[in-house]
């Protein structure tokens, strides 16, 4: 289950405590008033909630009996158990070590008792059994939510729960959610090396070009995230019981767009916007080059060309790092709007000074493959690159497909390669 892959660094960080960072308050605003809310409505405590190390903690009857769960008492060991719709948790007083599910998790602040009632962290229940925690500084008050809509590339889609298991259908998606500290109990079938490592080990389930319903279905996932060109396979993948969310990202800031909105549903919005923050640092600290180099960029195989438009990450990202993209004003193919055939006379008239290619083939056959093409036309061989012998195959772990969170080191990557043009 997705909570019991979570690492302990993320429950004690963002899952399990309510840190003060995430929900606007400090131990020392403690003495003003606490207002928590369900759907909207106000939830009865036996006691006001208290802060502890910084941390929300709230008596365990009144927040597991508003959030229709059944909770327990043992004097002899001072426990709390709950359980709701199949989620059990265990907290111990004094104990900053909490089960969800079995799965032990490390608490930054143990459960206490005040007056003598029992105070757990708000945010570790409520997120156990599948909701979202937020604070407003302005009344004062903790709102937790059965349901969260957010917007996709696609438009605005609503999630009935907080999931605990994702299933995603690309291998950007998969590294997004786990920069974030979370993981998924499937993802994309893989072309290459799996990244994260930590994910190479988790069941492949297709991709956007074909899904393995019944392997799906084992995995009784509560979340598939799609490539919106997956929207006819919606109602088969409903049937198998989880929500599916259509999401895509092909620019440098269409990614850090996913990743701002996994965060908001992880409830690892601060998370997201540190990662977000480096990702910005990163390619701006880039030297680009004193003149755009005019850039092609052939992704494929022999006999299977297409050139990577500024649409497209590739294209996208050699902007980024500096160069001039050749082929800013060809046609997009109608099944691939972020590619354009390889068209020979219209490349001539660019004549690009680099040529970079992207293939989950062989490198080296590639690079031999596309020379032999056209080394026949005089006028190829006129090119600037062609002369200079200026064709570089990019890695394939970080071009043959989105990199997502890694998109910084692919700038990186083509800026280096644009430096050397002189």
């Amino acid at each position: 289950m997705l909570w019991k892959g979570l690492s302990k660094g993320l429950l004690a960080a963002a899952v399990l405590a309510a840190p003060a960072a995430s929900l606007g308050y400090t131990a020392s605003a403690a003495s003003a008033p606490i207002k928590v809310t369900l759907d909207g409505k106000s939830v009865s405590l036996d006691a006001a909630p208290t802060i502890v190390s910084g941390r929300t903690l709230v008596p365990y009857g009144g927040i597991v009996a508003a959030l229709g769960g059944k909770a327990s008492w043992d004097a002899a060991s001072k426990a709390v158990s709950a359980t709701q719709g199949g989620v059990s948790v265990k907290l111990t007083v004094g104990s900053r070590t909490a089960y969800i599910d079995g799965d032990a998790q490390t608490l930054e602040a143990a459960p206490v008792i005040v007056n003598g009632k029992t105070y757990v962290p708000l945010r570790l229940v409520s997120e156990a059994f599948g909701k979202w925690v937020s604070y407003s500084k302005p009344s004062a008050t903790v709102a937790i939510s059965s349901t969260l809509t957010v917007n996709t590339s696609t438009g605005p889609f609503a999630l009935k729960k907080k999931p605990k298991r994702i299933v995603t259908l690309s291998s950007s998606d998969t590294e997004i959610i786990y920069a974030l500290g979370s993981k998924v109990v499937g993802r994309s079938t893989a072309l290459g090396a799996v990244y994260p490592p930590a994910a190479a080990s988790v069941p492949e389930v297709g991709s956007t070009h074909g899904i393995e319903f019944e392997k799906l279905a084992t995995l009784k996932a509560d979340l598939v995230i799609a490539s919106p060109a997956l929207k006819t396979q919606q109602a088969t993948i409903e049937k198998l019981g989880p929500q599916v969310m259509f999401n895509s990202h092909n620019t440098f800031t269409e990614i850090q767009a996913s990743v701002r909105l996994y965060g908001r549903i992880l409830g690892q919005e601060t998370k997201a916007e540190q990662l977000i923050a480096k990702m910005n640092a990163d390619v701006a600290s880039l030297k680009k080059p004193s003149a755009q180099p005019k850039t092609l960029i052939v992704y494929g195989a022999p006999g299977s060309f297409v050139v990577a438009l500024p649409t497209s990450y590739p294209g996208n990202f050699l902007e980024l790092a500096g160069g001039k993209n050749v082929a800013s004003g060809f046609k997009g193919i109608d099944t691939m709007p972020q590619y354009a055939d390889l068209s020979l006379e219209r490349i001539v008239a660019a004549n690009p000074d680099l040529i970079l290619f992207i293939t989950h083939g062989d490198a080296a056959e590639v690079k031999e493959s596309f020379k032999k093409q056209f080394e026949s036309n005089p006028a190829w061989k006129s090119l600037s690159a062609v002369k200079n012998d200026r064709f570089e195959v990019l890695p394939s772990d970080l071009f043959a497909a989105n990199p997502g969170i890694r998109a910084p080191q692919a700038i990186r990557t083509i800026n280096s390669l644009l430096l050397q043009v002189k």
